[in-house]
């Protein structure tokens, strides 16, 4: 049976998945929905591939840190499968581990760039109609946090100074207002104004 490739590039980085349609649930003989096999190719890196297990792993994990560096939390990404992590020199380290016991892991450094165009490669895969893949299982969830108890004192420490400079003014208003108004020689211009 003639296998389905699809490939998906972005400028450094291109993802190849090949694999099977599933004639059990009526699949168009184009679709992909048994992956056999996959490849990661990055300039300047070595090849990544394995098995679905290793590409469901290797999506969280992309996914997950990608979250983090945009909440702005260095943290060490691990995993069974692979550990993804900043280091100080501002590119990001991936350690690939194998199931297989004699194979030794492989790292990988990745700029920005790298890291993007690889994120991109996965958004595609996750956009493609052409394969059937569970991206509701890799992607990670986040749990709904009422915006106010998020960073309460941040928030607090925003609003304080206008809140107090604006109760400052409001209570000089008022105490020259009513200064004015119980001053006994304001009255006594008034009334020479009218007997002028």
């Amino acid at each position: 049976m003639l296998q389905n490739k699809y490939t998906f590039s972005q400028t450094s980085a291109v993802l190849e998945i090949v694999g099977l349609p599933d004639y059990s649930k009526n699949d168009n003989k184009t679709k992909i929905s048994i992956i056999s096999s996959w490849k990661l190719s990055i300039i300047d890196q070595p090849e990544i591939e394995g098995s679905i297990d290793h590409l469901k792993s290797i999506l969280q994990s992309f996914y997950k840190y990608s979250s983090l560096i945009l909440l702005d939390k260095k943290e060490k990404l691990e995993s069974k499968l692979i550990d993804i992590c900043l280091g100080e020199d501002g590119l990001h380290y991936l350690l690939l581990k194998s199931t297989k016991p004699e194979v030794k892991p492989l790292t990988l450094k990745l700029g920005n760039a790298e890291f993007t165009d690889v994120i991109n490669c996965f958004d595609q895969l996750g956009q493609s109609e052409d394969i059937n893949f569970n991206f509701q299982t890799i992607l990670p969830e986040y749990k709904k946090q009422n915006f106010f108890f998020r960073d309460r004192n941040k928030i607090f420490n925003i609003l304080l100074p206008p809140l107090l400079a604006f109760i400052s003014i409001s209570f000089l208003s008022l105490f020259f207002n009513y200064s004015y108004e119980n001053n006994p020689k304001k009255n006594q211009d008034i009334s020479y104004i009218k007997l002028l």
